[in-house]
């Protein structure tokens, strides 16, 4: 029989351990309603019990088809993309004040402009024959 090559094993393997471990940790805790552990040997089922209890997230997660590599592949992956929207919203910012400089500049311009088209009207400078002049 040939074993595929992409991972997929691993997972079949992963998946069949987690399996037999969430097993084993419902026999113990049937065997432990059914039947009473003698006092010698107390510490050391209540020591091997929390350990395999202890490993039951790790089945769950596994059984569940959750790898913690790809959760911190995942994690690594959604810090960058944070960092990278940070990047574009300061992006985003500065081109906007950029905008704006821009637009009151060019307000600015064109109000100096008309100020000094309307100066020289008045003054008879432009040689125009507009009403600007007789309104003073």
């Amino acid at each position: 029989m040939k074993m595929p090559t992409n991972g997929v094993a691993k997972d079949i393997r992963h998946y069949v351990g987690s399996l037999i471990v969430f097993f084993l940790v419902v026999l113990i805790l049937y065997y432990l309603t059914k039947y009473t552990i003698p006092s010698d040997n107390a510490q050391i089922v209540n020591t091997l019990i929390g350990m395999i209890a202890a490993s039951i997230a790790m089945v769950i997660a596994s059984i569940t088809g959750r790898n913690p590599d790809d959760l911190e592949a995942a994690k690594k992956k959604i810090s960058n993309l944070e960092m990278k929207i940070e990047m574009l919203v300061q992006s985003k910012d500065m081109l906007e004040n950029m905008l704006i400089k821009v637009q009151d500049d060019t307000i600015d311009r064109l109000l100096l402009n008309k100020t000094l088209q309307y100066d020289d009207c008045k003054t008879g400078k432009c040689k125009c024959k507009n009403q600007c002049k007789n309104e003073s």
